[in-house]
């Protein structure tokens, strides 16, 4: 080992300003541009179609419960990457809770949700919380076994991140299949002559180290074999003449580490900076002197850090990074230890079952608690849960294959293990180079105060909006309770008021309160501020589509669980229905028609056009913006989707750009995709050389027609008479699960019950007063072992994850 030579960095010298510098940007970014990242706790492993999805999102910035974002994201998309259901719920407590409902058919074994924050849109999209959801296929035969032929990859990655001439180095590899799941293998490597240098073998679940000294020139090659005992040839990366190689090992309560540099080489590799950070906080820096030393070390004091992944970056002299590496510092801090004491046990048909939930602290709690049919539920290793997903996988890329198994324990050998996942699976937050310049991320969606109100008016000079003009809306609910905003002029033609909680669609009823003609003379916007979110995901490539051995039992139960719900299944359902008799009468206006004539005026009213009626289309609602309602509608029109979250997409036809228009004004993309769908009534588009819109209409024209005063779809509001109105789209609607109590008479209690999912509570709050929380359940009509699984955090940020069998 080196010797740990550390120097003080000299008053107002170069590398000191570089430093210097290097601190105050990454003290901007974590004040101002904190990371969340998200662990979701769904109710089962596995769904059958037709059941419901339930979920519990918990959000964290760094080691403790994100007090930032407000808003929460949920997709669920199909093995293409189609999205088919999104949902949008407000963050309390720095939590939220959802459903999504399955279709009665879902097509392949798997579903992927995808869950973000508007914050996170602004980042990386490997920040987003990512899974794949399990379906129950009805057509999957227990008896047979679907055998999948494994394609299996090594990969090797020096420690520090190169091989460097004349410095021993470690490095380490992985080797999985196409579905990320680990392969052993063993081999040995050999020089460019074909010399063997030495053997390696994987030490757990296919990954491995081994020292090595590269020459210079030298290239190095493993050859090795799998599980079957193929043979394969695997280059290792190429080795450098010039370079940093950077060691570390994570012990009690400290982080050892060395630094070394080759032989060749000019002054910038003489003198280096080497920092560590955690959560994007700086918690180490010093200066190493490889003046006269070709290696140096020293030690990093972690005893007063959060147990979390922290990452060491060497420098030149002139910032370049030259070796980065991420440890784990594990000082067994972040757990805290409700206890679940089971007060009644049954798993009897209908049995009751109550439990009781003791918190031992007087701390706040935020928990989730599901209990299901644990042989219908599955098993399945490499699930993550809070505590594995907050400190390792929410932090690394790749897939970590049974990630808790690295904290079910405090041996040195799980340290040792855990580390091979930190050598395999690199991480980086910050680009340097952009961080050495000063330059910040590209905020393009701010986190706000839950909804918002945002109004535009469009079509009128913003001079002609007076300073003191305000908008009174009454938004009427579809429970028909009311409630009054005053919306309050910002600049310019912009509105808007922050803060608002409402659920599922609105009417906003309008009027100016200066100039009560306005809207009659613009198109007024209304937007709730909310992220459009992507247009796709990307497909399902790794998902494992076979069923082993290990699987019949739970496959066997929920066969047997589909079969007795198709056997049960209500008369009423299964009735044929008959088509009502079809009576021929003369033409009549269609709606569309009817539109044109209400809407469109001048060249744009007629014509050879493609129409879009979106009073009448009840799916309409469902698109984000009106570019994805119009993708694929129109042949020809190409409408390519913008980069990221709310990006403006871009349009062509025929080589050409279509014209905008919004109530016959012209308008640009970026206007028209924030015009909420629900205030749409009518699309026209016009084919390129119409003589539609300036210039001729020679890329196209697209019109776009708002809902005003008097559209056939309001009179049935007799009390905003006159008043102009829009929809709003709020939250996601929560559902409420159901759990019946055998103990009353019932009507809902005479069918036979078949959940797999018996109980299920998103919110179990405990604090001082109320440390203990009483649970009472009905077991099914089928169920002999239950799983309990009770998981969360408190106001300390520490977590818990508690799995029990019941039986």
């Amino acid at each position: 080992m080196a010797q740990s030579i550390l120097f003080c960095l000299p008053l107002l010298s170069p590398l000191l300003m570089h430093a210097q510098k290097l601190d105050s940007m990454m003290n901007v970014y974590a004040d101002h541009y904190p990371q969340e990242k998200v662990y979701v706790h769904f109710d089962k492993n596995l769904y059958n179609s037709g059941e419901t999805i339930w979920f519990k999102a918990y959000i964290f910035s760094g080691a403790d419960p994100s007090l930032y974002s407000k808003n929460f994201y949920a997709e669920l998309s199909d093995a293409s990457g189609a999205i088919i259901q999104r949902k949008v719920y407000p963050i309390s407590e720095s939590s939220t809770a959802g459903n999504f409902d399955l279709p009665k058919e879902v097509k392949g074994r798997h579903l992927h949700f995808r869950g973000y924050t508007t914050w996170m849109t602004n980042f990386d999209t490997a920040f987003y919380f990512e899974k794949d959801i399990r379906i129950y296929d009805k057509k999957d035969s227990v008896l047979t076994v679907t055998i999948v032929p494994r394609q299996t990859r090594l990969q090797f990655f020096p420690e520090g991140g190169d091989l460097v001439a004349g410095v021993e180095g470690m490095v380490a590899f992985k080797a999985d299949d196409q579905f990320g799941l680990p392969v052993n293998v063993k081999g040995t490597i050999q020089d460019k002559t074909g010399k063997e240098v030495m053997n390696f073998t994987s030490e757990h679940d296919g990954m491995g180290r081994f020292p090595v000294t590269p020459d210079k020139g030298d290239s190095l090659t493993a050859v090795w074999q799998d599980e079957k005992g193929i043979e394969h040839r695997t280059p290792l990366p190429a080795v450098k003449s010039i370079g940093v190689v950077m060691r570390a090992i994570s012990g009690n309560q400290k982080v050892l580490f060395s630094v070394a540099r080759s032989a060749e080489g000019g002054p910038e590799y003489k003198h280096l900076i080497i920092i560590a950070h955690m959560h994007q906080h700086l918690v180490y820096k010093a200066k190493i002197n490889l003046e006269d030393n070709f290696m140096s070390g020293g030690t990093i004091p972690t005893g007063q850090l959060p147990s979390g992944v922290l990452q060491l970056t060497v420098f030149r002299s002139d910032l370049m990074p030259v070796a980065e590496r991420v440890v784990f510092v594990n000082n067994h801090e972040y757990l805290f230890k409700p206890e679940i004491g089971m007060q009644m046990k049954s798993v009897t048909r209908r049995g009751k079952n109550s439990l009781m939930i003791d918190v031992p602290d007087t701390l706040r709690s935020n928990l989730s608690l599901s209990v299901t049919d644990a042989t219908a539920d599955g098993d399945f290793p490499d699930e993550d849960n809070i505590v594995s997903r907050l400190l390792v996988t929410g932090e690394l890329r790749g897939i970590i294959h049974d990630p808790y198994y690295y904290f079910s324990g405090t041996a040195d050998s799980l340290m040792s293990q855990l580390d091979l996942v930190m050598l395999t699976h690199g991480w980086r937050r910050f680009k340097w180079e952009s961080l050495v310049r000063g330059q910040v991320p590209v905020i393009k969606n701010p986190e706000q105060d839950y909804l918002s109100m945002r109004v535009e008016v469009l079509g009128v000079d913003p001079y002609k909006i007076a300073k003191d003009e305000s908008l009174n809306v009454i938004m009427s609910r579809k429970d028909s309770s009311t409630q009054m905003y005053s919306i309050p002029h910002i600049s310019g033609s912009k509105f808007g008021v922050t803060g608002l909680v409402f659920y599922d669609t609105v009417k906003a009823f309008y009027m100016f309160n200066v100039n009560h003609s306005l809207s009659s003379q613009a198109a007024v916007t209304f937007n709730t501020g909310l992220v459009p979110g992507m247009r796709a995901a990307k497909p399902l490539t790794n998902a494992f589509e076979g069923w082993t051995a290990e699987d019949s039992a739970y496959l066997r139960r929920n066969r047997y669980i589909v079969q007795e719900e198709a056997r049960v299944q209500p008369i009423e359902d299964q009735k044929v229905k008959t088509l009502a008799t079809v009576t021929k009468t003369a033409r009549v206006k269609t709606d569309a028609e009817k539109l044109d004539e209400k809407y469109a005026s001048g060249m744009f009213s007629g014509g050879d056009a493609y129409t879009f009626d979106l009073v009448n289309d009840n799916l309409a609602s469902a698109y984000p913006d009106i570019f994805t309602y119009l993708q694929g509608k129109v042949p020809g029109l190409q409408i390519t989707p913008g980069n990221g979250p709310g990006g403006t997409p871009s349009l062509s036809w025929r080589g050409g750009r279509p014209g905008l228009y919004l109530n016959e004004m012209q308008v640009d993309a970026q206007q028209l995709q924030s015009t909420p769908v629900t205030d749409v009534a009518m699309v026209k588009v016009f084919r390129p050389g119409s003589g539609v819109g300036f210039g001729g209409g020679s890329g196209g024209t697209i019109a776009i027609y708002t809902k005003k005063g008097g559209d056939e779809k309001r009179g049935n509001d007799p009390s905003f008479k006159g008043l102009d109105r829009a929809i709003l789209l709020g939250y996601s609607m929560p559902k409420e699960f159901y759990s019946p109590n055998y103990l009353e008479n019932d009507p809902r209690n005479e069918g036979e019950d078949l959940r797999t999912t018996l109980y299920w509570k998103p919110y179990v709050l405990t604090d001082k007063d109320n440390r203990h929380v009483n649970v009472d359940f009905f077991n099914n009509d089928i169920t002999r072992k239950l799983r309990i699984v009770l998981e969360g955090f408190n106001e300390d940020g520490k977590l818990t994850h508690i799995e029990q069998i019941v039986q």
